[in-house]
């Protein structure tokens, strides 16, 4: 009884509000964010599975948008390497997404 009774924050109910809203600014803003986060689990949960060279012909065309043919040359490696890594690497992040979905959510993506 010596405590006033909580009133609600209208801030927080109107924001709260907005993340509801896929529209609104707030819920882009929340889901950018969420997806960086994801993306950076799933590259680190992959990266360990790869040789150095492999990670990073993928990680430069893939990630930091360089043109294959420069990242080869870079590397000292063939084109195809680079697009074989790329590869590689993509089917092992889409392998730890199902990964994710499965063990948050129960949720199985078809086969």
């Amino acid at each position: 009884d010596r405590h006033p009774p909580a009133q609600g924050d209208s801030d927080i109910e109107r924001r709260i509000n907005q993340l509801a809203d896929p529209n609104s600014s707030l819920s882009r803003i929340w889901n950018r964010q969420h997806d960086r986060y994801i993306a950076q689990q799933l590259l680190a949960l992959a990266e360990p599975h790869f040789a150095q060279s492999t990670w990073q012909a993928f990680y430069r065309v893939a990630i930091e948008g360089a043109k294959a043919d420069v990242v080869a040359k870079e590397l000292g490696i063939s084109l195809n390497t680079v697009f074989i890594a790329k590869s590689r690497v993509l089917s092992r992040l889409r392998q730890e997404a199902e990964g994710l979905l499965e063990v948050s959510s129960g949720f199985s993506l078809p086969g």
